[in-house]
């Protein structure tokens, strides 16, 4: 099938709607065959075992401060203009990430210590390296000139490199399974590439894989095809196929979740002159049944992550950008960090988000404590459920200042993920007398400063002290109401 069609067959089918429908036995799809154009199966043409040298450039860790909690930190990428994509986080705590415009790969530490390795000439000369996935065993494998070449290297020995080359159709994504490393294949023709050792395999009846690809909770590898995620079969000879409701067609990320057999994140994509939009992150429960939570009209969900914390991680690409994350319970946040663009993200070994910006040439860490609560704009329709904050309480004695335009409020923060912060509201019956904030980080207390206003000013020359109600409201909404005093 050509492009051209794919996306032809894809528009027509978003019009229409898609139903849910009961998953469907794949059985002889997409078989390769030799044609006169040079679509066929893909071979090992380079040989097994065939020594690629591979250069490395090193860039040591920056010179840095301690981060404060909830700060970011920032990491510009030596090269410029990389073309960052996608990042993931090794067996040994390393993170990598693709360098798309210039023919390279780069390797991250915590400490920040950037190597960047130069790939082999490419076929076409302007390079385009398509994904990367690590092993078990610390394998680097890269989807490089422009889909036409799989290389596997090891960073301890990057001169004994193993590489696979193919005609049409081109590599997409790869990902390691538990037996093998699979190479999903798209343009003319789909289908997906099974690596076991050094030898490469595309069964004549292997499912149409058409981009994007991921390892499920069921061990078995699971990829996108336009409206349908498939469940691959151990041997990559065939799959089931399960239907996704119109409003989830076309998932550009599929990974292990927190329950279920896989997730997903998809949106409606976007043009020159608009985001994607309309995001979703869903999932194939064991029951074989497809459940999704709306993220917002101005978001798109890519780059799905699922960390040890349960949350399932994604970047937003939309209007609304940022780092998302939602749980099994449909709770998360869509959360802005700075004026960065994040493109794809990792759990880190540290605990943290990292992630890469593709805008920014850079990548950025940031602690998860600063992804709790939702501070950009998402759009309507979101179903995600905002974290519950910690319980907080005030003392019952507010101490105005001398000229009895402040007051002091101590305010308590109880245990959970994310720091208490909110406003203060003190009245008197239906009076207001002061207004003001607050932020106290988890099993603390801190003192936040109210205004006073007029009347409070008033009540306070009248009286020494005033019966008051402080009204605190969180972040997410929930309030807690104290009776207390006000004195001067």
């Amino acid at each position: 099938m050509t492009m051209r069609c794919a996306r032809l067959r894809r528009a027509m089918a978003m019009a229409a709607g898609i139903l849910v429908l009961p998953a469907l036995s794949i059985t002889g799809l997409g078989a390769p065959g030799a044609a006169a154009d040079g679509t066929g199966s893909p071979t090992d043409t380079l040989g097994s075992g065939q020594r690629v040298e591979l250069t490395v450039e090193h860039s040591p860790a920056p010179a840095r401060r301690a981060a404060r909690a909830g700060s970011f930190q920032v990491f510009p990428v030596p090269t410029s203009s990389a073309g960052l994509r996608r990042i993931t986080t090794a067996p040994n705590g390393d993170m990598w990430f693709v360098e798309r415009d210039k023919n390279k790969v780069g390797r991250i530490t915590t400490a920040g210590a950037i190597d960047e390795f130069n790939l082999p000439a490419t076929t076409t000369g302007d390079g385009w390296v398509k994904d990367l996935d690590v092993d078990a065993a610390g394998n680097v494998w890269v989807v490089f000139d422009q889909g036409w070449k799989v290389l596997r290297f090891h960073p301890s020995s990057p001169g004994a490199a193993i590489g696979w080359s193919y005609d049409y159709p081109y590599g997409e994504e790869v990902r390691v399974g538990p037996d093998a490393t699979w190479v999903t294949m798209s343009y003319d023709e789909d289908g997906i590439v099974r690596i076991s050792g050094n030898t490469d395999h595309w069964d004549a009846n292997a499912p149409e894989c058409d981009g994007a690809l991921g390892r499920g909770r069921d061990g078995l590898m699971w990829c996108q095809s336009f409206d349908k995620l498939i469940q691959v079969n151990a041997a990559g000879n065939g799959g089931v196929a399960y239907p996704l409701p119109s409003n989830a067609t076309y998932p550009y990320s599929v990974a292990t979740g927190p329950t279920g057999k896989i997730w997903f994140g998809r949106d409606t994509g976007g043009t020159m002159f608009t985001s994607p939009s309309s995001g979703n992150v869903g999932w194939v429960g064991d029951d074989n049944q497809v459940g999704t939570i709306r993220t917002g009209d101005r978001t798109a969900p890519r780059s799905l992550v699922t960390g040890p914390d349960g949350n399932v991680w994604f970047t937003s690409v939309g209007a609304a950008k940022g780092i998302g994350h939602v749980n099994a319970a449909g709770v998360g946040a869509v959360v802005q960090v700075g004026n960065y663009e994040p493109t794809s993200l990792t759990y880190g070994a540290d605990g943290a988000i990292w992630f890469t910006d593709e805008t920014n040439n850079s990548i950025v860490r940031v602690p998860r404590e600063n992804l709790w609560v939702t501070n950009v704009n998402v759009g309507a329709n979101s179903q995600l459920v905002p974290h519950a904050q910690p319980p907080v309480k005030t003392k019952k004695k507010l101490k105005a200042d001398k000229k009895r335009k402040k007051a002091k409020v101590t305010v308590s923060c109880g245990g959970g993920l994310m720091a208490c912060s909110g406003t203060i509201l003190v009245k008197a019956g239906k009076k207001r007398l002061g207004t003001g904030s607050y932020a106290v980080a988890v099993n603390s207390k801190g003192k936040a400063s109210v205004k006073l206003t007029k009347a409070a000013r008033k009540l306070l020359q009248r009286s020494r002290t005033v019966k008051v109600t402080v009204v605190l409201t969180a972040a997410t909404g929930a309030t807690a109401t104290k009776k207390a005093k006000l004195t001067r």
